[in-house]
């Protein structure tokens, strides 16, 4: 699998929206060592599965925000030829990108949230974001972000986990994981699942324990008539709440 990266830095930049990020994601992939290449604007648009105009829109915002450099080039008959790009790209500050992302058919705001995925992705392959993180860096709606998701799932290229989240009620959270086998192996995929399930069904248990706890003695009389509340500890909110009269 080759790769290609983009920089952390730009990506960040909410200022040239999502298709501006994503049209600075497939010169990345054209561009060669030195940050240059010269794709025409129809790769591009197909690449991005966009308009022309979106194109000539968002490229307008990338140079006004100085992310990079179009140089126009002409032919000796005197026709236009594809512009000449130079971008502005710090490696020791990049992510990478599989190559063949643009190959999938995937619609832009897929394309997009994939990108974001690998932005944060861990060295086990895995994501650890919220849906409103991805939201924001994408400049989309939540809404959008699950569309995305439930998209690169049909395409194989992402697969969802859900973790219970013992500090928020127990509603669970997703765990993001890039499906592009690299440095994973199904071994530790095993392996992961099986310790987080573990580790899932000891807090829905320690939570419902307390819970049943929690109500039984509440339908007790006591003297003072003062009920009783679970409370989490703010220094240590992963571990279970305890009991409190106040």
């Amino acid at each position: 699998m080759r790769y290609f990266l983009v920089d952390k830095t730009v990506f960040d930049n909410n200022k040239v929206g999502m298709y501006g990020k994503l049209i600075y994601a497939i010169l990345c992939k054209f561009a060669n060592a030195d940050g240059m290449c010269f794709p025409s604007r129809k790769t591009i648009s197909k690449c991005g599965s966009f308009s022309v105009s979106t194109y000539n829109k968002y490229v307008s915002i990338m140079l006004l925000e100085n992310v990079l450099e179009k140089k126009i080039r002409w032919r000796n008959n005197g026709s236009q030829t594809s512009n000449l790009f130079n971008l502005k790209n710090n490696k020791r500050n990049s992510f990478p990108v599989r190559n063949d992302i643009f190959n999938k058919g995937l619609s832009s705001t897929a394309l997009c949230v994939y990108i974001c995925l690998a932005r944060y992705v861990a060295e086990d392959n895995c994501c650890r974001v919220s849906q409103h993180l991805i939201a924001e860096k994408c400049s989309i709606s939540i809404v959008s972000v699950i569309r995305a998701v439930k998209e690169l799932k049909s395409a194989n290229m992402l697969e969802t986990i859900k973790q219970t989240n013992i500090s928020n009620n127990g509603n669970y959270v997703l765990l993001y994981r890039l499906t592009d086998g690299r440095e994973y192996k199904n071994v530790i995929r095993r392996k992961i699942d099986v310790e987080n399930t573990k580790i899932a069904n000891a807090h829905m248990k320690s939570y419902r324990d307390l819970n049943a706890i929690e109500k039984r003695l509440n339908s007790i009389t006591m003297p003072f008539a003062t009920p009783l509340h679970m409370t989490y500890s703010p220094y240590a909110p992963d571990t279970p709440p305890e009991l409190y009269l106040y």
